[in-house]
């Protein structure tokens, strides 16, 4: 599946451009239609169409489109090339960024924790 969504990848810059030569955008699209699965391709035309990426990177677990953290079993699951995911907010298919594609066993960077602050007491004076 990781090679579906490689194609689909190298596609979307050029799908995605509003000036581009309808011609061309046909031929490209018939060429992934030998490639991608029917329904795969239909929902990624249909992003692409309503101006947003059909397909978005993820680095440090969070998704490239929608900027939310991805959950962690998902994260986790992207580095199998077997599967196909879908971002559970903005519904673009999802793909490791090149770099963290060997390293995705390990979890995401944790959110900073913020900490409670105290007050220091004033000392009673008898």
């Amino acid at each position: 599946m990781q090679t579906i969504i490689d194609a689909l990848l190298t596609k979307q810059p050029f799908l995605a451009r509003k000036d581009a030569d309808q011609v061309q955008k046909q031929a490209a699209i018939e060429d992934l239609r030998r490639k991608v699965p029917a329904p795969v391709l239909a929902h990624y035309l249909r992003l692409l169409a309503c101006d947003r990426r059909g397909v978005a990177i993820v680095r440090n677990g969070v998704c490239g489109e929608c900027h939310i953290r991805v959950p962690h079993a998902m994260y986790r699951s992207l580095a199998d090339p077997a599967d196909l995911h879908l971002c559970e907010n903005c519904g673009c298919y999802l793909s490791l960024a090149p770099e963290e594609r060997h390293g995705a066993t390990k979890a995401p960077a944790p959110l900073p924790v913020a900490r409670r602050a105290y007050r220091r007491r004033a000392l009673a004076v008898a």
